[in-house]
């Protein structure tokens, strides 16, 4: 038994199959990065993306589409951003407080919702791997990196992206600076409520298609 896990195939299964679980919580990480950058602790993280997998999935599974159910995700996550946003910069409401209650908002509704519309376990085929000219074909790593669908790659793409963007950027200094100082951005023309507004609402959604 024990000599059957430690085989290549199932270690290179079980590595592979990581990468692609571990995506929406990159997604969700990438998306809390700029919130808290902001100045913004967003604890709400998990019932975005309860709500938003849901949406998404319900969206794909009806439809058969992935793409709208893409898109169906990041607009519930956008909508979940824009309400932290107003609960946490409009009112100005305790973010921890706050944060936990859009939590369990998430969690209560997208279980709700799913009881009312889908009842049962359903499942849909998601979006397929996509193989990369000769690196796929590498032994092992390959395997691992180089075999997953699009939204793997997307979110690896990302991490670099979202690192240019924070620290080589106008608006990554105005993030960093409404983040740091409020008050001395403020004095210098820049939007704190926008700055922070505009984070929330773009970390809002998570990718929780199936993979």
């Amino acid at each position: 038994m024990i000599n059957d896990l430690l085989a290549a195939n199932v270690i290179i299964g079980i590595l592979s199959s990581g990468i692609r679980l571990a995506t929406p919580y990159l997604y969700a990480t990438i998306g809390e990065t700029f919130g808290q950058r902001s100045g913004v602790l967003n604890l709400g993280v998990d019932g975005q993306m309860l709500l938003g997998a849901f949406g998404g999935f319900y969206v794909a599974f009806t439809t058969g589409n992935l793409w709208l159910g893409l898109l169906a995700a990041m607009l519930v996550g956008s909508l979940m951003g824009l309400a932290m946003g107003f609960i946490s910069v409009t009112l100005k409401a305790e973010q921890g407080i706050s944060g936990i209650g859009v939590y369990l908002f998430g969690l209560g509704m997208s279980d709700l919702l799913f009881q009312k519309t889908l009842g049962t376990v359903e499942t849909v085929r998601g979006f397929r791997p996509i193989h990369i000219p000769v690196l796929s074909d590498i032994p092992v790593i390959g395997e691992i990196l180089f075999s997953h669908n699009i939204l793997v790659y997307i979110a690896f793409a990302l991490v670099p992206i979202s690192w240019f963007v924070l620290n080589k950027t106008t608006l990554g200094l105005k993030i960093r600076a409404v983040g740091e100082n409020p008050h001395a951005a403020d004095s210098l023309g820049v939007s704190v409520a926008g700055i922070r507004y505009f984070t929330l609402i773009i970390g809002g959604p998570r990718f929780r298609l199936p993979c």
